[in-house]
């Protein structure tokens, strides 16, 4: 059972939804805003951590995991949102 990451357009909310698999999620539409009920959903990369070999961060991993959290917290999901759009629009120049 999937789980994908999404932002509201119009309310800026991140959140998470499950699918059944990954064929109904690809097949379908996103999925409305649980907050202001809203289709102009995106789905978004969700930030993952690989765990070394004994169970935890490196403190070079660690830190370099605060920084990118504290980096991303300065970023509003309206600014995150058009910094996607923009990208999308450079990758379908360059096609």
């Amino acid at each position: 059972m999937p789980i994908y990451e999404y932002i509201c357009v119009d309310c800026g909310l991140a959140f998470d939804h499950f699918w059944p698999s990954i064929q109904v999620a690809e097949g379908a539409a996103p999925p409305p805003c649980p907050a202001c009920g809203g289709n102009q959903t995106q789905r978004i990369i969700s930030r993952v951590a690989v765990l070394g070999s004994l169970g935890g961060l490196t403190p070079s991993e660690q830190a370099a995991a605060d920084a990118q959290a504290e980096r991303l917290a300065k970023i509003t999901p309206k600014e995150q949102i058009e910094k996607l759009r923009a990208g999308k629009k450079r990758q379908e120049g360059q096609r």
